[in-house]
């Protein structure tokens, strides 16, 4: 094998190897939920939904996992565990939230669902 085809091989390898790690598109396991800024997204999801929330009061316990996803700008897949407060009682129950986040930092809310498991 010629050395300018071995380089160009290896060389190509490399390239394919270092993006299997990052896809464009797909989501991604956020390794630390506990980031500051991941608590801010999961903050404004619960915050964004319990504006149209009727009833008592939806706050934020803990944000269990989360995924993201590269587009034009980060979308945000979080499991989230929060609490109505009032009646009879906190009750804590765990919902998926997705925020979509631009280049320019603005957030919106996607998608609230509660989930019956986690």
């Amino acid at each position: 094998m010629r050395p300018t085809t071995f380089l160009l091989a290896i060389a190509t390898i490399a390239i394919i190897l270092s993006g299997a790690g990052a896809i464009t598109g797909g989501w991604q396991p956020i390794e630390n939920v506990n980031n500051e800024h991941v608590r801010e997204i999961a903050q404004f999801a619960v915050m964004a939904q319990d504006m149209s929330f009727k009833g008592f009061p939806l706050r934020l316990v803990s944000v269990v996992r989360g995924f993201h996803q590269y587009v034009a700008g980060i979308n945000y897949k979080l499991i989230v565990s929060a609490a109505t407060i009032g009646g009879e009682g906190t009750r804590a129950k765990y919902y998926e939230a997705i925020v979509y986040e631009n280049l320019s930092n603005v957030k919106e809310l996607v998608s609230f669902r509660p989930l019956l498991t986690v």
